[in-house]
């Protein structure tokens, strides 16, 4: 079976090899992505994202072969990241900061869904229309609000042309088939320009079958899914000033394994419409450089629908955002710019049903004013950032009012030739959100009672961090440690009860507060092995060592990730990349209350992609195997570890298409 299977692998490469002699290549990634511009850059837009303390992009064909139905599963072999999951749905963990820790945003904008409020829901955004992913730690958080705490995961496709269009395609087509669970995906972006006015459109759609299970014939029972994506905008860009228009719409529906009774299975169907303004406008002015100006309206909902007709509720959160800033430019002589603003945002969120509420609806307001500044002093490099907010939460039943405080800073230095280090030190709050403060019901879909405790207080981070990135050529290696305390940390946890709920016997599952301490380190790297007949040889790895305890009692925190460590091969020329990479997840021996212990696994991956033009035609095509060995393996973040595995070998294929 493995000797059949390299053999077609083999087979493959050759084919792709043998057609680079008839196709003239053309290195196109995306329709839309500007060059070298990042939207949530501290203070102007950076040429060298990375090279700020904790930040990843994963952009391009990263992200390619990495594509799921939910956004968090995409994440997880890179440094520091890991995601809570129930089957196909997944949510980002940044360094076992989780939930309400992590702001997901849309082209910087607040993406509206409840995956925040469990397991069991998906990011509101289709994987199939993404061009890059920022992660974000450090100042630039503090734009975001009190729910930035962790760090940002911002989801990039920017229908709002934020920068004048310098890709000569009108059209990308994308279209792509697994041989788990039979899944097709295809995705179609479209854009004109006339003059200053710039009009982009994008769609898609995914349907697959359960998944296959590994080193068996078997599927993981329900695990089917499919979705629907489209959107509109339409900028006026001159190239110092734009504004623009977008709306999209995500309609999906997938199902979630559940207990042996069918009452305990559950279908979901997210919905989520949204309608964003971006602008910004260059001030002919000796302190102010730019005003910006952006505003969301977004309404998200899904019918949690168990199988057995009983049970039906719904979840939903209707957010209106409003931000506006200003840069400035240089104030003083050691002052190389900064940015100011405001923050509104009203979110209207809940979990009801006929018969039951797992969360009344409730509203939260919050106001926050917020400030960056660059510092330059000798070889020092300086970013310090500050945020003052009011959050008020309240329900028929309670209020609660917080006034979340955070600080950031990081300094930078090149103390040698290619090295650049940095140390930072965070001190962020964060306000409880709705579900840990009141929630009082049963969540079927995870089979927990969950119980909000109304008097919790603000939760505060004390965070510092080291490191140093090597930088030469194509030569690389980013090593980064840190140490989070935090004082009166929120936990969701088991307290060894049950409540009966219809027969069946849900977990009970309440919200107190502890201080707790996380450490980790993470490393990347990559190194330029060879170069022969104009190809390169590459090796990189990258590793993260996580652990998180309550300091009272040094017992482990439910839902700390497992440490993982991945080795790779890449062969790399101007038309070709292939890859080969093995990616190991330690054992998790140190687990939180009534979690159980979870076994380390292994899993090989290989890629290959090639590059090519015909005519007005160009694209590329890749095929790739995820988890070529057929390695059983387990996540321990999964909420339902006993029932679902991880998927078994796939066999991929992609094409892409630009006209």
């Amino acid at each position: 079976m493995e000797y059949t299977l390299i053999k077609h692998i083999i087979t493959l490469t050759s084919i792709l090899f043998l057609t680079s002699n008839h196709l003239k290549a053309e290195n196109t990634e995306t329709l839309f992505s500007a060059p070298d511009v990042f939207i949530t850059s501290k203070i102007k837009p950076a040429t060298n994202f990375e090279g700020d303390r904790g930040n990843i992009l994963f952009e391009s064909h990263e992200l390619e072969k990495k594509r799921q139905y939910s956004i968090g599963g995409m994440l997880n072999d890179l440094p520091g990241m890991s995601s809570s999951s129930l089957g196909n749905a997944s949510r980002p963990i940044i360094r076992g900061m989780s939930n309400s820790r992590v702001k997901i945003l849309q082209n910087g904008s607040s993406l509206s869904d409840v995956s925040e409020f469990g397991e069991d829901h998906i990011v509101g955004y289709d994987p199939m229309l993404i061009d890059k992913i920022e992660i974000i730690k450090g100042p630039a958080t503090l734009l975001y609000g009190n729910n930035a705490f962790a760090g940002v995961v911002n989801i990039i496709n920017p229908l709002i042309a934020i920068d004048k269009d310098y890709q000569q395609q009108n059209a990308e087509l994308n279209f792509g088939y697994s041989t788990s669970g039979g899944e097709i995906k295809t995705a179609l972006k479209a854009g004109e320009s006339i003059d200053n006015f710039i009009v982009r459109g994008s769609g898609s759609f995914l349907s697959s079958g359960s998944y296959d299970l590994a080193n068996t014939s078997s599927k993981q029972a329900n695990s089917a899914k499919s979705s629907f994506t489209g959107g509109i905008g339409v900028t006026y860009n001159d190239g110092d000033n734009f504004f623009g228009f977008s709306a999209d719409k995500l309609e999906a529906e997938y199902s979630l394994p559940g207990g042996e009774g069918e009452e305990n299975r559950t279908t979901l169907n997210p919905t989520r419409n949204s309608v964003n303004f971006n602008s910004s406008f260059a001030i002919n002015s000796n302190t102010i450089e730019k005003f910006n100006l952006e505003a969301t309206v977004s309404e998200y909902n899904h019918a949690e629908r168990v199988l057995a007709d009983k049970h039906n509720i719904e979840f939903f959160n209707d957010t209106y955002e409003i931000k506006t800033s200003i840069n400035h430019k240089s104030l003083f002589t050691n002052n190389g710019g900064g940015l100011f603003g405001f923050h509104y945002q009203n979110l209207d969120q809940g979990a009801e049903g006929d018969e039951e509420s797992h969360l009344t609806k409730t509203k939260t307001y919050s106001y926050g004013i917020f400030v960056l500044e660059n510092l330059n002093f000798n070889s020092y490099d300086i970013d310090l950032g500050g945020r003052l907010e009011s959050v008020n939460i309240k329900n028929s039943n309670h209020e609660r009012g917080y006034f979340p405080v955070s600080f950031s800073s990081t300094i930078k230095r090149n103390f040698f030739s290619n090295n650049l280090s940095f140390v930072g030190f965070d001190l962020t709050q964060r306000a409880p959100n709705p579900v840990e403060l009141f929630a009082n019901g049963p969540h079927h879909a995870l089979e927990n009672f969950e119980n909000g405790e109304a008097s919790l207080n603000t939760e505060t981070s004390y965070n510092f961090s080291l490191g140093n990135i090597y930088s030469n050529n194509s030569n690389s290696l980013k090593i980064e440690a840190y140490l989070n305390y935090i004082d009166d940390f929120i936990a969701a946890d088991r307290d060894g009860t049950t409540k009966v709920v219809e027969g069946e016997d849900f977990n009970n599952v309440i919200h107190e507060q502890y201080n707790a301490l996380f450490s980790g380190i993470e490393l990347t790297g990559k190194y330029n092995i060879l170069t022969f007949n104009d190809y390169d040889f590459l090796s990189n790895i990258s590793a993260d060592f996580l652990k998180g305890y309550k300091t009272s009692t040094d017992k482990a925190i439910s839902r700390v990730p497992q440490s993982k460590i991945n080795f790779g091969l890449q062969m790399l020329n101007d038309t070709l990349d292939s890859n080969i990479m093995y990616n190991h997840y330690f054992d998790k021996e140190f687990i939180g209350p009534f979690q159980t212990r979870t076994g380390g696994h292994s899993r090989l991956d290989f890629d290959i992609t090639k590059d090519f033009s015909y005519s007005s035609l160009n694209g590329h095509l890749m095929f790739s195997v995820l988890n070529l060995l057929d390695v059983v393996g387990r996540s321990h973040l999964e909420s339902k570890k006993d029932t679902v595995q991880l998927p078994g070998r796939s066999f991929n294929f992609m094409l892409k298409l630009f006209y």
